[in-house]
């Protein structure tokens, strides 16, 4: 055989040598993507080392807490956010791989497996970016599953019994929700699909309406206590009316409790709406509704919640002053004057000033907005609304609330501490089974406000009435935890739904028998075997 070789075949070679080189060091990087996995870090690539004719033959593999963060980053003016938390350690542990010629493989150098920092929990480290995806098999499984019928929250329960548990899974069920619609764009078609879907099921039975799947079932039942009732989507090119109800949970995220394509807006539709909402929750009652006022959503929801405290949505109120006004100077202060934290008396005074100054004194749209102030103005829900928001600087109370609060709670909380330095305590009042603080804010003795302290319950209340209002201690009752040395947040300053613990105490609603377990392994290994 003769050694001499044409240029397309030398090509073809090299071509060929390249790519085993690149997959042998792509093996090596999920090799040690694996091991720190079942080591509970997380891996990613560092340096790449190049020879003259730009070739890869020396690759650096670190921990993922390798590193600092750049000083810059943290000198930034007019700052908008938030910093992301800190990760980076300058953690030392690596794995360096280098081609060697002689043996046309890839060699391990270099190792050292110490770490500067504490390691995550198993089910934590599952959960970092670089071990976060589904398997071939999981999303073919999970695809045949949704065939058949099967709620996605119930496939992700399932997947976690196959895994050994929720820790073991690598990925949760957002990222569910984010693969199957990135399988779903890979197929051709629209909504009308969907559309004709639900119509041929009505058809065979007249009593089809599409059930809650559980997750939404277990946010409702943790995060009920407000909710929008949002039906501003209007007809889409379908002509089928879009309602949404949403929330808010621990996180401060908006969360989606169910949606619905309806025929029309009538008050008909609507209550047989809402009362599908209830047979979806099983029963459960919101505590408040915020809805954008339209007369049949009025009805329904007074027909169907009567009990329940309906409020107007701020951001449509917004709208539809600028629309009945025009004036954007108006529609600055009708702003803060609805979302102003005001005493009534001062809600009233500051209303009749800014009618007074626009000269909308006989203007219906003016005259029925100030009859329903109890529905939009701040000054009149803050007894009775109940949305918590959380904060501190204080060392020892910051403290305290980070490791007891969601993330996003706990930047909301912060800033209120930095509040209470100019407060003064003007008379202390101690009475048999109260003692009342009487502060002021320095330089404004005109403005002052009583915290009454029941010490045997814990229990703090403020004229102010910010805590009833938005479940946030306010700066006079967290001057008086400072006053008195309390380093921790009494119980009854704490609502459940903003903790991090709100949703550890609920059982698995998955609800796999043990037979269903096994029969979706042996599925599994068939989905796989193919």
């Amino acid at each position: 055989m003769s050694g001499i070789f044409t240029d397309t075949e030398m090509n073809e070679q090299y071509q060929e040598d390249d790519d085993f080189n690149q997959q042998e060091e792509l093996l090596a990087f999920d090799f040690y993507l694996k091991y720190s996995k079942s080591k509970d870090f997380s891996a990613r690539k560092s340096k790449t080392f190049k020879n003259s004719i730009g070739e890869i033959y020396k690759q650096k593999f670190v921990c993922h807490r390798q590193g600092f963060r750049e000083e810059k980053y943290y000198t930034m003016e007019k700052r908008k956010k938030e910093p992301r938390l800190e990760t980076r350690t300058g953690c030392e542990a690596r794995m360096d791989v280098k081609f060697v010629p002689k043996t046309g493989r890839w060699h391990i150098f270099y190792f050292f497996d110490e770490h500067n920092h504490d390691l995550l929990d198993t089910q934590f480290s599952a959960l970092l970016p670089a071990h976060r995806k589904m398997s071939e098999a999981d999303i073919m499984q999970m695809m045949n599953m949704l065939k058949s019928g099967i709620s996605t929250s119930q496939i992700f329960g399932l997947l976690a019994s196959q895994a050994g548990g929720y820790e073991f899974v690598g990925y949760g069920p957002k990222y569910m929700y984010n693969e199957i619609a990135r399988q779903r764009r890979q197929i051709f078609g629209d909504a009308a699909r969907v559309l004709k879907k639900l119509e041929a099921m009505r058809l065979k039975d007249h009593n089809y309406i599409s059930r809650s799947d559980g997750i939404s079932q277990l946010d409702y039942r943790l995060f009920r206590d407000v909710i929008a009732f949002d039906a501003m989507y209007k007809k889409n090119k379908y002509s089928c009316p879009l309602v949404i109800f949403s929330g808010v949970n621990h996180h401060n995220q908006t969360i989606i409790f169910a949606a619905a394509l309806i025929v029309d807006e009538t008050t008909y539709t609507y209550i047989w709406l809402l009362h599908q909402l209830m047979f979806a929750m099983k029963g459960k009652t919101p505590t408040s509704i915020i809805t954008d006022g339209a007369m049949a959503i009025r009805n329904a929801v007074r027909d169907v919640f009567p009990e329940v405290r309906h409020r107007l949505c701020a951001w449509h109120l917004i709208r539809i002053a600028t629309s009945n006004v025009g004036k954007p100077s108006f529609t600055s202060k009708f702003r803060k004057i609805m979302l102003g934290d005001y005493e009534i008396p001062v809600f009233k005074r500051k209303w009749v000033q800014l009618i007074k100054e626009f000269g909308l004194e006989d203007k219906p749209w003016v005259i029925n907005m100030y009859k329903e102030k109890h529905m939009w103005a701040t000054a009149y829900i803050r007894a009775t609304r109940g949305v918590p928001v959380m904060q501190t600087c204080i060392e020892l109370l910051e403290r305290y609330a980070a490791e007891l609060y969601t993330h996003e709670i706990f930047l909301f909380f912060r800033p209120f501490l930095s509040r209470v330095g100019p407060m003064r305590v003007l008379n202390i009042e101690n009475n048999d089974d109260c003692i009342k603080y009487i502060m002021c804010k320095h330089g404004r003795p005109d403005f002052m406000w009583t915290v009454d302290f029941r010490q045997e319950e814990m229990i703090f209340m403020c004229t102010c009435l910010r805590m009833e209002s938005f479940g946030i201690p306010c700066e006079h009752i967290v001057k008086v935890l400072v006053d008195r040395d309390i380093c921790e947040i009494p119980q009854s300053l704490v609502l459940d739904r903003w903790t991090k613990k709100v949703k550890s105490t609920l059982n698995d609603p998955s609800g796999f028998t043990r037979d269903a377990v096994v029969i979706s392994r042996q599925s599994a290994l068939i989905e796989f075997s193919k």
